[in-house]
């Protein structure tokens, strides 16, 4: 009879026991259900800036794409425009040169003739 006086005593206490166990667990857990709802909660505008943000960078790579499109066909025509310009230079070079070197030649040979003139009558 003593024993199972003793048993069941013992058997209270480790109730009593794991009562006070689940007790403590349950407000670790509670605890932790809080500590979530408040993550939760700080989480969400977090979230929602990061898709802000997210949105805006993808804006500012496509305009950044437009702009280096615009600025390689600006490249590219003015690469155009100096081949032209050298091309026109070429071409002017070579429709002035032969004229005016020929004229050059021509006003060169009057200079002399004049000058074999001039020498011939004073020394006369």
């Amino acid at each position: 009879m003593i024993a199972q006086i003793l048993v069941l005593l013992s058997l209270a206490g480790v109730a009593i026991y794991f009562v006070i166990v689940l007790m403590k667990a349950r407000g670790i857990l509670g605890g932790i259900e809080n500590d979530i709802r408040e993550v939760s909660t700080r989480a969400i505008p977090v979230l929602e800036n990061l898709e802000v943000i997210t949105a805006k960078l993808r804006s500012i790579t496509e305009n950044f794409d437009d702009q280096m499109t615009i600025v390689r066909d600006s490249v590219q025509s003015i690469r155009t425009i100096t081949d032209n310009i050298v091309d026109f230079e070429r071409r002017v070079q070579e429709q002035i040169e032969e004229p005016v070197l020929e004229v050059a030649g021509v006003v060169g040979s009057i200079v002399r003739t004049l000058s074999v003139l001039i020498r011939r009558f004073r020394g006369r």
